[in-house]
């Protein structure tokens, strides 16, 4: 069953999500949290001593105000270190989190099931995959590190203050934190969704950039109302995404209003310390401290509060990104399966359909070791789905398909290909050389190895014309050569049993003799199963079987035309 991506996706698991990805990471993160802590009780300790300096001076105590004033200029100076070795500690930690995940969703990404990737849009999966990611490496490098400082800063305050007098703390308390946890609260209450809904909004920005980038070509010579017909859902979701990032800036302007409380806060502050020092419960030191410190908490508060808008888009990344990770969990961990000699590929009564239009129904068919099976039939007949099926990149509905009796969809990927290998219509080469391509599927495969391998196929010729062999460059290769490394890949892996989709369609009538005489070569004593629509393919290579009407049936022999 395809688990599909959600457009909102659940925020729950975010937490346990990060906490796994950092474990590994641990010691980094610790030290930049105790560095951070320091630097945050430095913070408070200027302005405590900041008032033991006016204490001393009201005193007529010269030697002590110098001496707290000096300790409060080492202490502001070691403030700086400490900060500065923390938000490096965080920075590292977090960059690593962020590369750990990237890393993960990529080999999900790469192994995800083929009907997965084919029910979401490109743009989608890209906007997760990088973008969003992306932000999160922005978040660490910018915002974490000034949310720990922070955080540690107005905590540290907080108790600090509670040591200098209870009193102070209490107007401070009462006047300033109802007022700023309303305004807190209103922003929080309206901020999943709205973040959510610009997030969502930009993946679909990109993901209809991305059609309009497909379909270039089709566009390049079509009347501007075709034109137009593609590039109107650009617009409209250009315009979504622009209301989106409009109700998120309206929602930030209720952390904006901090700056009154803060200020009434101060009077009430001033008030209260000079009532207090009038009837002799505090000194003019503690209110000075209280002043200064409070400056900083409500300064703390203030970053704090403009930093939630980012948590809270960091949030709505991590929890789009533990969604794909959710619908690309693998489904199981299945061990290497030894190859059999000679196994069959069987389909057994396998039913297969689109979203509950069934395509194939109740077919059986097998290919048992050195038989070749052509498929033929009308475009949409179901030959692409039915290859899909007997690769084990699409699940039946009902029935199996397996290789040696062994079940092909929960193969994991790189053991199902040593089964079944698929030689598509197009070939898809990594960037690099003719090597480096062949050495994806044998990792520390020698240069001769990979010669004996293009002598197996007959292919000495051909990698001789090449302008530098094996070296030469993937890039440089034509739709057929791309067929021949194809084949070299199978070659390598030593794969079970060969399927052929369409190899020979678009190629010259040289590099079609040249894939021909490598398939010879592969298919000696392997099962093969060719999809194929040119007539002389279709008369060279075995038994033809066509596809029609949701099942396969036999070729059956044409009339002879009278003379």
């Amino acid at each position: 069953m395809i688990v599909l991506l959600s457009d909102d996706p659940s925020r729950r698991g975010v937490g346990a999500l990060v906490a796994r990805t950092a474990r590994p990471h641990l010691g980094v993160l610790l030290t930049g949290l105790v560095a951070s802590t320091v630097a945050g009780l430095l913070v408070v300790a200027v302005p405590v001593l900041l008032g033991q300096v006016v204490d001393a001076l009201l005193a007529d105590d010269g030697q002590a105000a110098v001496r707290a004033a000096l300790l409060a200029l080492g202490c502001a100076v070691v403030q700086v270190g400490a900060a500065a070795v923390g938000r490096e500690r965080l920075v590292r930690a977090g960059e690593r989190v962020v590369r750990d995940l990237r890393d993960r969703v990529l080999d999900q990404l790469t192994t995800a099931p083929l009907r997965f990737l084919e029910r979401h849009r490109t743009g989608d999966l890209m906007q997760r995959a990088t973008a969003q990611v992306a932000s999160l490496s922005g978040f660490v490098r910018d915002v974490l590190p000034e949310l720990v400082l922070t955080g540690g800063t107005v905590l540290v305050t907080v108790v600090v203050l509670a040591t200098q007098s209870w009193a102070m703390l209490a107007v401070l308390v009462v006047v300033f934190t109802p007022a700023a946890a309303a305004m807190l609260h209103r922003f929080r209450r309206g901020a999943p969704a709205a973040f959510a809904a610009e997030a969502q909004a930009e993946a679909r920005v990109s993901a209809e950039m991305a059609e309009v980038v497909r379909v270039r070509p089709l566009l390049a010579g079509a009347p501007l109302r075709a034109r137009r017909l593609v590039t109107d859902p650009v617009d409209e979701a250009g315009g979504t995404a622009v209301r989106a990032q409009l109700r998120t800036v309206v929602l930030t302007r209720w952390i904006h209003g901090m700056d009154l409380v803060e200020a009434l806060t101060l009077a009430a502050l001033v008030l209260s310390g000079t009532a207090l020092v009038a009837r002799g419960s505090v000194s003019v030191g503690v209110v000075v401290t209280f002043v200064l410190a409070g400056r900083t908490l409500f300064t703390g508060f203030a970053d704090l509060s403009s930093l939630v808008a980012d948590v809270e888009a960091a949030r709505t990344d991590v929890a789009r990104t533990a969604d794909l990770l959710r619908a690309t969990a693998p489904t199981n961990a299945s061990a290497p399966v030894p190859v059999a000699a000679g196994p069959e590929l069987v389909l057994d009564r396998v039913t297969f359909g689109y979203d509950g239009d069934p395509v194939l129904r109740d077919v059986t068919l097998g290919v048992s070791p050195g038989h070749r099976v052509v498929l033929v039939g009308r475009t949409g007949a179901g030959k692409s789905t039915l290859v899909k099926l007997l690769t084990g990149l699409y699940a039946p509905d009902s029935g199996t398909v397996t290789c040696g009796g062994v079940d092909l969809h929960p193969l994991a990927p790189e053991d199902r290909v040593r089964l079944v290998a698929l030689v598509p219509q197009s070939v898809h080469l990594a960037a690099g050389t003719v090597a480096d391509d062949l050495r994806l599927v044998r990792p520390g495969a020698t240069d001769a190895e990979l010669a004996r391998a293009v002598d197996a196929l007959d292919l000495g010729p051909w990698l001789a014309r090449l302008p530098t062999g094996l070296a030469t460059a993937t890039s440089a290769l034509s739709a057929g050569e791309r067929q021949l490394v194809g084949l070299l890949r199978v070659a390598l892996l030593d794969s079970a049993v060969l399927v052929l989709d369409e190899v020979t369609s678009d190629v010259d009538p040289d590099t079609a003799h040249l894939v021909e005489t490598a398939v010879d070569r592969l298919a000696a004593d392997r099962a093969v199963v060719v999809v194929a629509h040119r007539a002389d393919t279709v008369a060279r290579w075995g038994e033809v079987l066509v596809v029609e009407d949701g099942g396969v049936r036999p070729l059956s022999p044409e009339p002879a035309r009278p003379r």
